[in-house]
């Protein structure tokens, strides 16, 4: 009983997510702009935490330039927020509706030829963009387990509502590359993988992330090439007024993974690549230099 409670709350916020799912994109964008508006003001440490990376990114801008690009931020969370119901809720045929792809044909060329890793970096959209391929192709995600565990097989459920019969799975992440790279060679099912977080210094390396040369980011690219021979093939969902974009690369070409400094470094010039095409749907308010050398945990961000 006491378990039924707890999950009240979240029951009410997936029937909230589900109203908003169904209204137009073109509304939402609109109520987007006035809750950015609001939340921009009112969540000073956020827009402080984003003022700050966007410091360390772009020393070159002035303030002024900054902190427009946060206020927009702020708007673009709640527009893709507030769509973010189109994962758990839309019908396949309102999916492909909103969201469309640009770049399947680079997909196609290399599925069930090799291993494949799809590359998403953190964008506001990256949950929207992953359920419209999976009406493409079926692939393997890893989780992170949500504090509430309806919470947890909701969002699992969500992932998985396309492709779970068709040999899709999703890993929790405590269990680690092995079974994922068993599975990628086994079967040549695209392995979804996001890159660009912080985990502290156990299996990260110190590369440049625009203009900040100590960015704390996984090595995990290149140990899953060595493993599995995989293609890599990047994604970023945008966008793009009243509907949105999964964007899917070319295969990269001769990317170098004998030294595992310059690989990730790579990676990481990638992905800068992706986000100027829109930064302000990057996800700029999370702390990404949360681990620095030479300095404890989270000291960067101590006066956000």
């Amino acid at each position: 009983m006491l378990n039924k409670i707890k999950n009240i709350p979240i029951i009410i916020a997936l029937q909230i997510l589900h109203f908003f799912s169904m209204l137009p994109i073109s509304i939402l964008n609109k109520i987007g702009d006035i809750l950015g508006v609001i939340t921009y003001h009112i969540l000073s440490e956020r827009r402080r935490v984003g003022l700050l990376n966007l410091k360390l990114c772009f020393p070159e801008w002035s303030e002024e330039r900054r902190d427009k690009l946060i206020k927009e931020h702020f708007k673009e969370l709640f527009k893709s927020g507030l769509a973010y119901g189109l994962m758990f809720f839309a019908p396949a045929d309102k999916l492909k509706k909103i969201v469309k792809i640009r770049g399947l044909e680079n997909f196609t060329s290399i599925n069930n030829k090799f291993p494949t890793i799809i590359l998403a970096p953190h964008f506001l959209a990256l949950d929207i963009g992953a359920n419209r391929l999976t009406l493409e192709t079926p692939g393997y995600s890893v989780y992170a387990e949500q504090r509430n565990e309806y919470l947890t097989e909701a969002i699992k459920n969500a992932r998985l509502r396309f492709i779970k019969d068709k040999g899709g799975e999703i890993f929790s992440r405590q269990e680690g590359l092995r079974t994922i790279v068993r599975k990628m060679k086994q079967t040549l099912i695209p392995f979804y993988y996001l890159p660009d977080q912080d985990m502290d210094e156990k299996n990260s390396v110190y590369v440049p992330f625009f203009a900040h040369p100590y960015c704390a980011t996984l090595d995990t690219l290149p140990k899953l090439i060595k493993l599995t021979g995989a293609k890599i093939i990047s994604m970023a969902t945008y966008r793009e007024g009243n509907h949105y974009v999964v964007e899917l690369s070319k295969p990269w070409d001769n990317y170098d993974i004998s030294d595992t400094n310059k690989s990730v470094a790579e990676m990481n010039h990638y992905i800068e690549e992706m986000i100027l095409k829109q930064p302000s749907q990057y996800l700029w308010l999370h702390k990404r230099f949360k681990t620095q050398p030479n300095l404890p945990r989270g000291e960067l961000y101590k006066y956000c």
